[in-house]
């Protein structure tokens, strides 16, 4: 599991006026909460560090070693567990961190990686990536970046679950097992395409009425003129 740095301020002040010019400043405000805490933690993280935290493989499922400015304890194990984004610009503007008790689980989403070329494709199946991530139970130095799922040996008609996928000891998953991860769906059937060309051929003969109504009516209005 990746582990980032990161260095955090108090925070005295709370309201959206001290947010706003704090995030003018380049900062984003934040707190601190979890077990051990009786009432969450008003913090502070620069916007250029956050950003860079979250561009790892891993986005949010990221281990923290939180610093907090001035404070004599060592630094704390934390994780991202929210975020709150500007609805026009979508910066972040807050975050939530969450500070990790080592020995106990927790419930994290794991993006799936899809790894291989299916034997369907080869026959003109079609791979559909149905679910993108996978629900994790499983102790926090323990969470994965990804879940590698191997589709070569699918043909056209299967699909692998969610209880198909073999996962490292000490990870389990959690929700529902028939959860369908990946499958090779038959190529358009004939009757469909069949169906497009009929259209196409519709679409043709109405063209083909319309022109003859055309000239039809083009003669009427040439007899009508001869008899004026």
């Amino acid at each position: 599991m990746e582990q980032i740095e990161l260095a955090a301020q108090p925070r005295s002040g709370i309201g959206k006026e001290i947010a706003k010019k704090l995030r003018k400043d380049g900062f984003v405000p934040c707190v601190l909460y979890g077990p051990a805490y009786k009432e969450a933690i008003p913090l502070t993280v620069k916007a250029l560090e956050l950003n860079k935290a979250l561009t790892t493989g891993a986005r949010g499922n990221v281990i923290v070693n939180l610093k907090i400015e001035g404070d004599k304890e060592k630094a704390r194990t934390v994780m991202f567990r929210g975020f709150q984004r500007d609805p026009l610009k979508r910066d972040i503007i807050h975050v939530d961190l969450y500070e990790l008790l080592m020995d106990h689980k927790m419930v994290v989403d794991v993006p799936i990686h899809l790894t291989g070329k299916a034997q369907g494709v080869e026959l003109g199946g079609i791979l559909q990536h149905e679910a993108r991530t996978l629900k994790i139970e499983c102790l926090p130095n323990q969470i994965p970046d990804k879940i590698d799922v191997d589709v070569t040996h699918l043909i056209i008609g299967q699909s692998i679950h969610a209880k198909d996928i073999t996962l490292a000891q000490g990870l389990k998953v959690i929700g529902d097992p028939n959860i369908t991860v990946a499958l090779v769906a038959a190529p358009m059937a004939e009757v469909e395409v069949k169906t497009a060309e009929e259209a196409k051929a519709e679409i043709a003969k109405s063209f083909e009425v319309k022109e003859e109504d055309k000239k039809a009516e083009e003669k009427t209005e040439k007899k009508e003129e001869k008899k004026k």
